[in-house]
């Protein structure tokens, strides 16, 4: 009110104040220099785009330039005092007009200089090399859902002075403190202490984002968050995805100290914008600060900010001293009708020091300024909450498979419905106690019921977690139910995800909008016992007893004369798993796995014996499967591999069926334009691999690249043999054929449609002659993606 307002004492004076932000999102530019033309004022924005500047110059033109940007101008009368928003657009390809020194571009030069020296600059590569490092983690939920609020509590939040009046608009839900041993090949974990009073808090941010998990390492080629790879500026492949520019030159006790600018030349690719400073003797980083565009090609992610700082050791090295990462994540789930969206902050900071011991600091909670005793009252205070209670059961929903009700889970809810040729529909009330009602006791099963047939099955089962540091539970299971002929106990891959079942479920059936066949009876009498060796290493051992009853589907006949009403099995399997530096998650007696992009290994011996009839046999099995994530710049490769073989004869149910595609759905784990029962091997090897790219060639097309879709491309072969010994028992199903050559598949498509629909163009490349072959298929399928 005071500029504008009338004065003869300003009348020839012109004053300009106003906010500087990025057209592309409208996000706040600090930094700019604001000047005008041909005069010696000069003016910068500060963090939140704001400026002021005046003149009683006879000027009239008002200039913007920043590192990064076109430069921008406006027309100011003489003597005006105006208040304007000034849009800036983002430049990435005229760069000689942001150069503080004149000519061709040097940072790029600089970089490579840079890039030469990384393994030699980067300590934590060497033999030996220790120290100790504590993480501060503090997860924020806020109250409001809006954008202007989030976006100023994000920024306070990096610098970690939120504002009284801010810190009542968030709510804290998970606070934890660790303590690491750090090496050149290994991270362990020495004391961890998570602040709540209740294990709500914890439930919703290690389900929903598995523990706040990051591997930062500028000098690596790629940095990886929450399971998303993000190419450095330091990579070797850096110029392809960023420019550089050299900014200034400043002095320090340290020496002489470069400052490098870089942005991505894509907003869509997964690169950062931001800042770096480099010691001139050794090339050597001394700081970075790096932030994520909002517009770049990840889910739930809208703002990522990384801060290194490191420091000079006696021998001129420099060690990485401090880090702090701070994101926000949005999470629909949950939402409520007063807040749809709401927005998760994470601030976590981490101190190294070389010393045998470091202490953890209880003021300043991660860089925050909450004290340790303030963040703990708040949590027990809020701890029983609805918002937590509501954000607790649906993270329960959504990774155990299980619906809480009280002290009963309803679940797995992939079970609750199907339609199959002997049953028509069918609903089914799976459940089991939780541990409001039993600490260490589970007991629950299932009952179903047929329309068609109008018959009902069931089953039950009761599991005993032991007492002891470790984990052991030993399980009892009777099942008398309808199973696919091609069931097999030994699917432990594609069993670790808790919303499948392995059987004939209601997302192979109604949501597939098919009828299931090649169905049989069957009585299951089974003890299990599962026991972790160390974080490492677990085992489970079963002792099964099995009836499968012949129907027409399986009728059990030997050269058209059946010989057998019922298929007698008894069975001993060990299988043992090996994980490395995985994430479990333990929900009663139910555990759930936590991938990380370290292989998972499985070693399965399997002795049993079996009677048909006037027929009867033992056999052995030795099976091994393995999974991994592998995470690499230009998105992740993911791939299923599994060998194995049989010792001595079977009847066909016993032999090892690759998983065929009937249910219409594309799957990772499945051959997806293969039949059911297609084949049959005693000794195969087979591999599933899907590729899958951060919008490689996707993110450079025009109004495309807003879509945020990624490629995916996949390869399935599997190979075996059968011997015709089998025969001698049984009949095989006419469309069953022994596997004598490579079958080969190859799919195309895109991924992340709407964040959750997966679609791809499949060709089956062998057997094209096969009764009911399809050589090529439109699938889909829905993932949730990062």
């Amino acid at each position: 009110m005071f500029f504008l307002s009338p004065s003869k004492l300003f009348a020839q004076e012109t004053v300009v104040v106003g906010q500087i932000l990025n057209s592309s999102d409208r996000s706040p530019i600090s930094g700019v220099n604001i000047y005008f033309k041909n005069s010696e004022k000069i003016a910068q924005s500060n963090e939140e785009g704001y400026f002021t500047i005046q003149t009683t110059g006879k000027y009239n033109k008002l200039l913007f330039s920043c590192i990064g940007f076109k430069q921008a101008q406006i027309h100011v009368k003489q003597g005006q005092s105006i208040g304007i928003e000034v849009l800036m657009t983002e430049e990435n390809t005229q760069l000689g007009e942001v150069f503080v020194l004149p000519g061709t571009n040097p940072g790029m030069e600089f970089m490579r200089k840079v890039r030469l020296l990384a393994k030699t600059n980067d300590l934590t590569r060497r033999n030996g090399y220790t120290a100790q490092s504590t993480e501060q983690n503090l997860v924020l939920l806020n109250k409001i859902n809006k954008r202007t609020i989030n976006k100023r509590i994000f920024e306070q939040l990096k610098k970690g002075n939120i504002s009284p009046t801010d810190s009542a608009l968030v709510i804290p839900i998970y606070m934890a403190e660790s303590k690491f041993k750090v090496t050149s090949i290994s991270k362990e974990e020495l004391s961890k202490n998570i602040f709540s009073s209740s294990e709500n808090g914890q439930k919703v941010i290690e389900k929903l984002i598995g523990d706040i998990d990051t591997k930062l390492n500028f000098y690596h080629n790629t940095v990886s968050v929450f399971g998303k790879i993000i190419i450095s500026p330091l990579s070797t492949i850096g110029y392809a995805y960023y420019d550089y520019y050299l900014a200034d030159s400043i002095y320090s006790a340290s020496g002489k100290q470069y400052e490098i600018h870089f942005r991505t030349k894509n907003v869509k690719n997964l690169a950062f914008d931001g800042k770096l400073w480099v010691d001139s003797a050794s090339l050597a980083l001394t700081k970075i600060e790096a932030e994520l565009p909002n517009k770049a090609n990840i889910n739930f992610i809208h703002n990522l900010r990384i801060d290194e700082s490191f420091t000079q050791m006696a021998n001129n090295n420099w060690t990485c001293e401090s880090e702090q990462m701070t994101m926000t994540l949005n999470y629909a789930l949950l939402g409520d009708s007063l807040n749809p969206s709401p927005e998760i902050f994470i601030k976590r900071t981490t101190n190294y020091r070389p010393a045998d011991s470091i202490g953890l600091q209880n003021y300043n909670f991660a860089k925050s300024t909450y004290t340790q005793q303030s963040l703990d009252d708040k949590l027990k205070s809020l701890s029983n909450t609805p918002l937590l209670r509501t954000a607790s059961w649906v993270a329960d929903v959504f990774f155990t498979g299980y619906i809480p009700v009280g002290k009963i889970d309803i679940g797995r809810l992939p079970q609750i419905m199907r339609t199959t040729d002997i049953e028509g529909y069918r609903l089914t009330l799976p459940f089991r106690t939780n541990e409001k009602l039993w600490k260490n006791v589970s007991i629950g099963g299932h009952i179903g019921y047929g329309f068609r047939n109008e018959m009902v099955k069931y089953s039950v089962m009761a599991q005993f977690k032991l007492p002891g540091k470790k984990r052991r539970v030993l399980s009892l299971n009777y099942t008398n139910d309808y199973r696919r002929i091609d069931y097999n106990y030994n699917d432990v891959l594609y069993r670790e995800n808790p919303l499948t079942t392995g059987d004939e479920d209601i997302s192979g059936t109604l949501l597939a909008n098919r009828t299931a066949g090649k169905m049989s009876n069957r009585e299951e009498y089974c003890v299990s016992f599962a026991n972790d060796w160390n974080s490492t290493i677990e085992s489970n051992l079963y002792l099964r007893y099995n009836n499968l009853v012949a129907n027409e589907d399986m009728p059990m006949s030997l050269n058209g004369m059946q010989v057998g009403t019922a298929l007698k099995h008894q069975s001993a399997t060990l299988t043992t798993r090996f994980s490395f530096d995985e994430k479990k998650y333990n929900d009663h007696t139910q555990r759930i796995y936590i991938a990380n992009s370290k292989p998972v290994i499985y070693g399965i011996l399997e002795y049993g014996k079996y009677n048909l009839g006037n027929k009867s046999g033992q056999y052995g099995k030795l099976l091994t499967k393995m999974r991994q994530d592998i995470l690499f710049g230009l998105g992740e490769l993911y791939y299923i591999a599994e060998a194995g073989f049989i010792l001595g004869s079977v009847p066909y149910p016993l032999l090892e069926i690759p998983q065929g595609g009937d249910t219409g759905g594309y799957g990772i784990y499945q051959f997806n334009l293969m039949n059911n029962l297609e084949y049959a091997t005693d000794k195969y090897v087979d591999l599933h691999c899907d590729f899958t790219f951060n919008g490689l060639i996707l993110n450079q097309i025009p109004i495309i690249k807003n879509l945020n879709l990624r490629e995916i491309c996949s390869f399935n072969i599997a190979y075996g043999g059968l011997s015709n010994s089998h025969k001698t028992i049984i009949d095989y199903p006419f469309y069953t054929n022994p596997l004598s050559k490579p079958y080969m598949e190859v799919g195309v498509g895109l991924s992340n449609i709407f964040k959750v629909i997966t679609v791809q163009s499949i060709w089956r490349l062998t057997d094209l002659n096969h009764v009911g072959v399809v050589p090529r298929g439109i699938k889909a399928c829905l993932r949730l993606n990062l």
